[in-house]
């Protein structure tokens, strides 16, 4: 029992170099002997935790020519009993989507075990930090948090099976699941329209490093090119009782022009449509996202399907871990449902 620890934590150290770039994809690592005099164990130690890494397919020993990192980054054998939601619980949306992926996940018979980076801990850190706990499957809910393309390469490589939720993020390495933006906002707009509304503004976050703000706002810019637009800084995204009230007096008095809003944004639809409703403005409003109090404000909203969102989670996930599968990645759009008011 000591023995076999002592190699898997060979293995989890040579992991780890590889993870940190000491040892780069196509790299040669160093023979048996060197290994162990560095790593202070024995040979035969070594052998067997590089056994390992060949049953894995993250080296490649060839006779001859020594050992070399070999990572692979297809579908490879793997089971689906537990899965690592990375995910902000913070966000406005948790509680629904936590309940769709656990319904999911208890009809696949899996376990859904949930990790919130912490705030002095990177995301590559804290993802490295679940593959060393031999957790295989991810789904990283990334909000506003960045991850490189060669961080999700390595961790492919190194056997992690990733799938990327509520965004359109396109990697070589993971799949990618979200709400199809684009036509949640045509939708929305052409309800309005529908209406006979003529005259559009729009209200929306500034940070268009997230992926669904940016392409939100670009849809409603190719539906309305002269609409005004007005952005909230992101800053206040998980502080909206702090954003200041000059500034939401100055935005209510200059949507008087409108005679319709579209919020990118539910939690900002909201906040605008309880203080317009306060001010005795009249316009018709429409939101991304469906939340509680929307009917009582008249906002037409568009509701996700975290349901069907969970279940192409599971789906990518099965794909990853088949043996012998040609699994490549993909981005899935789930349409939404506008709730009319």
């Amino acid at each position: 029992m000591i023995e076999k620890s002592l190699y898997y934590s060979v293995k989890k150290k040579i992991c780890r170099m590889i993870y940190e770039d000491i040892y780069r994809d196509g790299d040669s690592i160093p023979p048996e002997r060197k290994l162990s005099e560095e790593l202070g164990v024995s040979r035969v130690t070594v052998r067997k935790a590089l056994e390992l890494l060949e049953e894995e397919h993250i080296i490649e020993r060839i006779q001859g020519s020594g050992t070399r990192v070999a990572l692979h980054y297809g579908a490879r054998a793997g089971d689906m009993d537990i899965i690592t939601l990375v995910a902000p619980a913070q966000n406005n949306f948790f509680s629904w989507f936590i309940d769709a992926f656990q319904t999911t996940a208890e009809e696949m018979n899996s376990l859904v075990l949930y990790k919130q980076k912490s705030r002095n801990m990177s995301l590559e850190q804290c993802l490295f930090q679940i593959y060393e706990k031999d957790l295989r499957n991810a789904v990283l809910w990334l909000e506003d948090m960045e991850i490189s393309e060669n961080e999700l390469r390595k961790l492919r490589g190194l056997g992690m099976n990733i799938v990327l939720f509520d965004t359109s993020f396109q990697s070589e390495y993971a799949d990618a699941i979200c709400l199809d933006n684009q036509d949640a906002i045509e939708k929305l707009y052409e309800k309005l329209e529908s209406e006979g509304c003529e005259r559009f503004g729009y209200i929306g976050w500034d940070e268009h490093q997230v992926r669904s703000i940016k392409v939100r706002e670009e849809t409603f810019k190719k539906c309305a090119p002269d609409a005004p637009i007005w952005r909230i800084p992101y800053q206040y995204h998980n502080h909206l009782e702090e954003l200041p009230t000059p500034m939401i007096e100055r935005i209510l008095e200059e949507m008087e022009e409108c005679d319709a809003i579209l919020y990118g944004v539910g939690e900002l639809g909201m906040l605008f449509e309880r203080e317009a409703k306060s001010h005795r403005r009249r316009h018709r409003a429409a939101m991304v996202d469906e939340f509680p109090g929307a009917e009582g404000y008249g906002i037409i909203t568009l509701k996700q399907d975290f349901l069907k969102m969970s279940e192409q989670i599971f789906d990518c996930l099965r794909k990853q871990t088949e043996a012998g599968g040609t699994w490549r990645p993909h981005v899935y759009r789930v349409k939404g449902t506008v709730i009319e008011r």
